[in-house]
């Protein structure tokens, strides 16, 4: 049990992770699959049409890929809050918007930024 400054008690699993934890957490990591495969698709059938093929390109699209995707599950968390559909009834993945680990700003510019970056 670990003790608030309100001196209520909680759960170890109920504490704030550090910030850096909290940013992995609401990337949400196991999604990211799903920017992968699409990229490494491509890249396979390019090689077998074109033959040599640079990987540069393709890392940096996997990159962007990845971005869209982080982007995209960060704006689903804020707008999950916001709508009210992210509760402490909650079933599944934390969502850091709902656990208050992350403000609503917070999490809506996090999105903003990683769908921004190039």
């Amino acid at each position: 049990m670990v003790r608030t400054r309100s001196g209520r008690a909680t759960s170890a699993a109920d504490a704030k992770p550090p910030f850096w934890k909290v940013l992995v957490l609401a990337s949400r990591p196991n999604t990211l699959a799903a920017s992968l495969t699409p990229v490494l698709v491509g890249y396979a059938c390019a090689r077998r049409e074109l033959g040599a093929v640079p990987a540069g390109p393709a890392f940096a699209f996997w990159v962007f890929a990845c971005l869209i995707q982080i982007g995209t599950n960060l704006h689903n968390d804020y707008a999950d809050f916001v709508k009210g559909a992210d509760d402490e009834t909650r079933v599944g993945q934390a969502r850091a918007t709902q656990k208050g680990w992350l403000t609503p700003f917070q999490t809506a510019g996090l999105a903003t930024a990683a769908l921004a970056a190039r």
